[in-house]
């Protein structure tokens, strides 16, 4: 009975920390595909990614984070899941359930994503080839 109880416990546990990463998951899917939304709209109308934009900074900050959450737990089917989900919610339509595969697989291999953070985001060049090279993917 003792064995049955802590057995319980235990598979509750695991369980509640898998819907927690699932819920993280889909968090930061959502922060990218905001961020990816905002990019894209600029990127659409400008045919550049301006980081000297408060917005365009922020938003490539907020990419940068979702890329690194991401990279960091690449092996794990349920957090692309979720965090696929979550993109495909927030991105107004540009990464959809026939493009999200292409997409997240396009992130996680476009150098650069990875590298940007508050202290070289401004290195326009290097960080702007790397979202540009995201976005098109989604090229309509």
């Amino acid at each position: 009975m003792v064995c049955f109880a802590a057995l319980a416990m235990s598979s509750c546990s695991m369980l509640n920390s898998a819907a927690g990463s699932n819920s993280v998951a889909a968090a930061s899917g959502q922060s990218c595909g905001t961020a990816v939304q905002g990019l894209y709209q600029s990127y659409k109308g400008t045919g550049k990614v301006d980081l000297t934009n408060a917005s365009n900074l922020s938003n490539a900050l907020a990419l940068a984070t979702a890329y690194t959450n991401l990279k960091n737990n690449k092996g794990d089917e349920s957090y692309r899941k979720a965090f696929t989900s979550g993109l495909i919610a927030s991105s107004a339509g540009l990464v959809t359930q026939q493009n999200a595969d292409t997409f997240v697989n396009q992130m996680l291999s476009t150098s650069g994503l990875g590298n940007i953070n508050t202290q070289n985001v401004a290195q326009t060049a290097a960080t702007a080839s790397a979202i540009v090279t995201l976005l098109n993917t989604l090229r309509k």
